[in-house]
């Protein structure tokens, strides 16, 4: 999507996500992967470079995506000099809740949801019983190092979190304040 900026010299038409990243504003959207985790990474590391204090604001409406892309992503945040504020638009689900969570505040849509499950095995996974093995153990230590990371971040105990992930579990906009996943509901209108 593009929008018409009329200057002095004319009129110009730029993407609109150049004009919110002007704004300190930046998206997770879709599938979390390598390529949207490097630029991501990229965008936070520029916005730090040009003002350390001032908040970016990350908008999140994401499905999850990949464990790993995702922790690169959620480094980026709890190490951003910069404050990062996170907005739930829509979903923040899997791997996105992560990343929502760490926001230093996390503001969710009234119709939002969040959603939090324990890591799943990639596509095309398998192999012999050794190989199997060797998946069961990097994908316990995973759920782990993710319990470790929403314990951190909404002051749940592990076992309260390792019960809530044990399913795909749901949470409305209140329900995500209450579980401590979101600071406050907001309008649209906090965002611009």
């Amino acid at each position: 999507m593009h929008i018409l900026e009329r200057k002095s010299n004319g009129t110009t038409l730029i993407p609109i996500e150049a004009k919110a990243y002007e704004q300190r504003t930046i998206y997770v959207q879709g599938i979390i992967d390598e390529q949207s985790a490097a630029e991501f990474v990229r965008e936070i590391i520029e916005l730090n470079r040009q003002n350390a204090a001032e908040p970016i604001k990350v908008l999140i409406t994401s499905s999850g995506g990949s464990v790993v892309y995702g922790l690169a992503e959620y480094d980026a945040i709890i190490s951003s000099k910069a404050p990062v504020w996170t907005y739930c638009i829509g979903t923040a689900y899997s791997m996105a809740a992560i990343l929502f969570a760490a926001g230093r505040k996390r503001m969710i849509l009234e119709n939002s949801k969040v959603m939090l499950h324990q890591p799943l095995i990639g596509e095309n996974q398998g192999g012999n019983a050794s190989s199997v093995k060797s998946m069961s153990d990097s994908l316990m230590q995973t759920k782990s190092q993710l319990v470790g990371i929403l314990s951190k971040h909404t002051g749940m105990t592990k076992k309260q979190i390792d019960k809530q992930i044990s399913y795909d579990h749901y949470y409305t906009a209140k329900e995500a304040v209450e579980a401590h996943l979101a600071d406050e509901i907001v309008g649209i209108d906090s965002i611009i």
